[in-house]
């Protein structure tokens, strides 16, 4: 028995560190900022939708951000889906200038954000409109949002992601971590996947497709991350998302460690639901056509498998330490990495980490705090995927709730 567990956590040990060096090279190319779109005369006609749920205490500030947008007026339209609202969203959204589609569920209707915005779109001509962008009730954008989507569009892409910031990094160690999460990730993924002409990732909030793309592969995301299943439908359909780095959206981060557990099991289960749909058509595909493409959407699908193998596999290691320690004889983890290796890597993590907030914030001289966070945010998602996996059947949407009012100006000098 124990040589089988020996050779089973072999294998998934190289898995494990294959994947880590694809990473790692990718993180590499994240290091030089993609040059941006030529800039283009605005032309393109947008859709800008906010789906929002009891969310009159941000929405203001939100409509009042997006109404102000450096873009000619009468090229984009604010349309808030006030779901299902028992407060004054709807009232205050259509007081500052947003269009709103109130929006009530019937018995036994399934609820959430994806569905309001199911409905919402078969309420508007998209034909009126060139690109379509999605925003959170609790955002605030930078100014020039829609004039680098025009950019974009008139360029020829077809889906975009524009930086994802976090409206309050340094409430608490709650929005810390995730704050640095998403600094991290914005250089190492989306930025390096820009470099290497590989899809980026669909972030929820702040993107913009295709009037045209949306029209024809239609609404359908129907799992708890709709904006995955979004990005995995286009990519099957020939279309790769593209990063934005000269523009971003400010995204509130929760203030309890509680609502943060909520939050990230619903992304937890929602990417093990992503994964079971989508990730055997993107293996056939990439073995059908050869397009890295493919490949590396499934590998990204799979980051919800590696968590719980790097889990399992600190388990077991630590037992057989224990177990030899105890004067037990037992091998059955191997160690793929010498220990020296595995410091340089956490040195290289540490030097990368600095590099994101020196290039894309005003933080980088809260390191020292910064790391500790996402260190910890990365230890308290590995218990998440391993109960998302096994709960991942939950389609129930748990709302987080957003508290921060705060106007774009007073967020806008986090970024560079």
């Amino acid at each position: 028995m124990l040589k089988f567990f020996y050779g089973f956590n072999s294998l998934l040990s190289l898995l494990m560190t294959t994947v880590v060096i694809y990473w790692l090279a990718v993180s590499f190319f994240g290091l030089k900022t993609p040059e941006p779109r030529p800039k283009r005369k605005p032309e393109k006609r947008f859709l800008i939708l906010v789906p929002a749920h009891d969310e009159e205490v941000v929405i203001g500030a939100l409509v009042d951000n997006l109404m102000g947008l450096d873009y000619p007026k009468e090229l984009y339209d604010v349309y808030v889906i006030a779901d299902n609202c028992s407060d004054n969203t709807a009232t205050i959204a259509r007081s500052r200038g947003a269009k709103v589609l109130e929006h009530y569920y019937g018995k036994g209707e399934p609820r959430g954000k994806p569905y309001a915005i199911a409905w919402a779109l078969r309420q508007i001509d998209l034909n009126e409109y060139d690109g379509v962008a999605f925003f959170d009730a609790d955002n605030l954008v930078e100014l020039n949002f829609l004039a680098v989507m025009n950019n974009h569009l008139l360029a020829g892409d077809r889906l975009m992601q524009c930086y994802l910031d976090t409206k309050n990094p340094r409430d608490n160690w709650v929005t810390l971590s995730y704050a640095a999460a998403y600094y991290y990730m914005n250089r190492a993924w989306q930025v390096g996947k820009t470099n290497l002409g590989l899809p980026v990732s669909i972030g929820g909030t702040g993107f913009c497709v295709d009037a045209k793309l949306l029209q024809k592969i239609g609404w359908k995301a129907r799992t708890l991350t709709e904006d995955l299943e979004f990005q995995m439908q286009c990519l099957l359909s020939g279309v790769r998302a593209v990063w934005s780095h000269e523009t971003r959206i400010y995204d509130e981060k929760p203030l309890d460690f509680k609502a943060s557990i909520v939050q990230r099991l619903r992304w937890a289960r929602g990417h093990w639901q992503v994964c079971f749909r989508y990730f055997p058509r993107l293996l056939k595909s990439f073995f059908q056509e050869g397009n890295f493409g493919y490949l590396d959407g499934a590998i990204y699908l799979l980051n919800s498998a590696q968590i719980v193998a790097a889990l399992y596999l600190t388990i077991c290691s630590v037992v057989q330490t224990l177990l030899n320690n105890l004067g037990y004889a037992v091998a059955f983890f191997p160690q793929i990495m010498p220990d020296y290796v595995v410091l340089l890597l956490l040195v290289i993590q540490f030097v990368y980490m600095w590099c994101c907030l020196k290039m894309d914030t005003q933080l980088s001289g809260t390191l020292l705090i910064v790391f500790p966070a996402l260190f910890f945010y990365n230890i308290i998602y590995m218990p998440l995927f391993v109960w998302g996996l096994f709960t991942c059947k939950d389609t129930n949407w748990r709302r987080t709730e957003h508290v921060r009012s705060l106007q774009v100006h007073e967020v806008s000098n986090l970024g560079k």
